[in-house]
């Protein structure tokens, strides 16, 4: 059981209670109104994770599927709750509550290239391994650059792993990253769309249920993004 109070950089910002007993998850959320919601959690109801790091605070937001309903419960902590809070994550994740990811990765070329092309998000990437043992492909898309004097304006980089469960989406800017989890069995496809008032290309990852994950491409960034979309298909 941890007690999560409210983050103060979130003036109304809500204070939960997290609690695990076997492979469910209870989740107790006062809004400061008096008001108390209830959420439980049971193995696979969580049909789409999305976690993610500004800087020291952290967010969890969980999109369900119970009784045919489609809900979502969010909850944000400070990052030195994490390790108390990892038995909850790995629940929520479908893993064990003592499930340790991998902290280092493996020295393959396409990781090797990774961290020459971008460190920030090779160090990143590593949230992958709470889906997997092994990233089997991946993509990384570079943002946007405004040049050095501009860096907080660049737009956000992207990584996509392939996964043993699933698919790791990975949306990383100055401030911090945010991690998408999809399982396949959960992932309703794949495909390329046109969005905004100049029908930028977009990489989409489809949610059966949940916010679908959408990568922006640069114009060449589309034939690599197209590939990859092929070959998550084929699983």
């Amino acid at each position: 059981m941890t007690y999560i109070p409210k983050l103060h950089q979130h003036v109304s910002g809500m204070e939960y209670l997290t609690a695990w007993l076997g492979e469910e998850v209870l989740l107790l959320c006062d809004d400061g109104d008096g008001d108390l919601e209830r959420t439980l959690i049971r193995r696979g109801e969580v049909t789409e994770l999305t976690y993610g790091v500004r800087l020291l605070a952290c967010s969890a937001a969980v999109a369900l599927r119970q009784d045919h309903v489609q809900k979502q419960v969010d909850f944000r902590y400070n990052k030195t709750k994490e390790d108390v809070l990892l038995p909850v994550l790995n629940l929520l994740l479908g893993n064990p509550p003592d499930f340790r990811p991998r902290q280092a990765h493996p020295p393959t070329e396409a990781l090797e290239r990774l961290r020459e092309d971008s460190f920030a998000m090779y160090h990143m990437a590593k949230l992958c391994y709470r889906f997997g043992e092994e990233i089997r492909d991946s993509l990384w898309l570079r943002g946007r650059s405004y040049g050095a004097a501009l860096r907080r304006r660049q737009k956000p980089e992207y990584f996509l792993a392939k996964m043993d469960r699933g698919v790791v989406g990975l949306r990383m800017d100055f401030y911090g990253v945010e991690a998408v989890y999809l399982a396949w069995d959960r992932l309703a496809g794949t495909e390329m769309r046109r969005a905004g008032p100049r029908g930028r290309a977009t990489l989409v990852l489809e949610a059966e249920y949940g916010a679908d994950f959408a990568v922006p491409l640069l114009p060449e960034q589309q034939e690599r993004a197209e590939a990859f979309a092929v070959r998550l298909s084929e699983r």
